[in-house]
């Protein structure tokens, strides 16, 4: 019992670390999208608000597990089986929306190295319209394993993907070409590569811990739905969200740039007026 319950505990304040993280740098990044828009902020909020409904919809599924860890599972027996379900529903679809926002990213990257020229790939509204399908489709994917309860679905993403073709086609450049503005633009998303590559670890790292307890559970069939794999499960993926929530702001200059200025901004004493009149 006492081993679960440390689980819990620290998958609750993983989330919700990250969900106040998250929330402070969104509040941020809206103010200065207010004043300044830029696709790279844009995209970068979109991945905070994922990461943040992500968290909520954690936060409220390891609060339950808490409840039930503490005063036994009796407490959740007056939960409809309906209400668990769309829960977990939620949990995966949201899960897949946080990762996807990076795909749209890599996406946004690739297209600006390969198709420099078409300005309208890397403008404003173009990529405001390509969020809104991100969270469409992503619902949408996850929606048929809310309907038919008894499929299995295995997605694949792929913002890897995106992110070693681009890794490639810039390293494999003509020299001559480098030398020119473009290239300079090229070698600069080579330089922002390398920072995707952290995130790219960083959630892979997530999705480890559900891959082994997978294979383990094919050779000990026992070990299936087991009282501790599923706070692992999650547990490691609070942990990464967190670490993403944080680690975006280091290797992002612009985003780093932001929240820097906004808290100075909120550090600074303003004088007090001593004059009498």
């Amino acid at each position: 019992m006492l081993p679960s319950i440390a689980f819990t505990i620290i998958w609750m304040t993983n989330t919700t670390l990250t969900a106040l993280i998250t929330l402070f740098i969104i509040v941020v990044l809206l103010i200065h999208l207010y004043h300044k828009r830029t696709v790279a902020m844009l995209l970068t909020t979109n991945t905070y608000v994922g990461i943040l409904t992500f968290s909520i919809v954690l936060l409220s599924t390891s609060i339950d597990i808490f409840k039930a860890d503490v005063l036994g599972m009796s407490v959740l027996i007056d939960k409809p089986l309906v209400a668990c379900q769309f829960q977990g529903f939620l949990l995966y679809e949201r899960c897949g929306c946080c990762y996807s926002s990076f795909v749209l990213q890599a996406i946004y990257r690739l297209l600006r190295v390969l198709y420099p020229r078409r300005l309208f790939l890397q403008s404003y509204k173009f990529n405001s319209i390509c969020i809104i399908i991100q969270w469409i489709v992503c619902f949408l994917l996850i929606l048929p394993s809310f309907i038919y309860r008894d499929a299995f679905f295995v997605l694949y993403e792929s913002d890897y993907f995106c992110g070693l073709r681009l890794f490639y086609f810039v390293s494999h450049q003509n020299p001559q070409l480098l030398q020119t503005q473009q290239g300079r633009r090229a070698q600069r998303d080579y330089i922002i590569m390398r920072r995707i590559l952290f995130t790219m670890i960083v959630l892979l790292l997530a999705g480890i811990p559900n891959v082994g307890l997978a294979f383990l559970a094919q050779f000990k069939p026992n070990l299936s739905g087991d009282y501790y794999m599923y706070r692992i499960e999650w547990m490691v993926p609070s942990v990464s969200m967190l670490t993403v929530s944080i680690g975006l702001v280091f290797i992002t200059p612009q985003l780093k740039t932001v929240v820097v200025s906004c808290l100075q901004r909120k550090n600074q004493v303003v004088p007090q007026d001593n004059t009498r009149f």
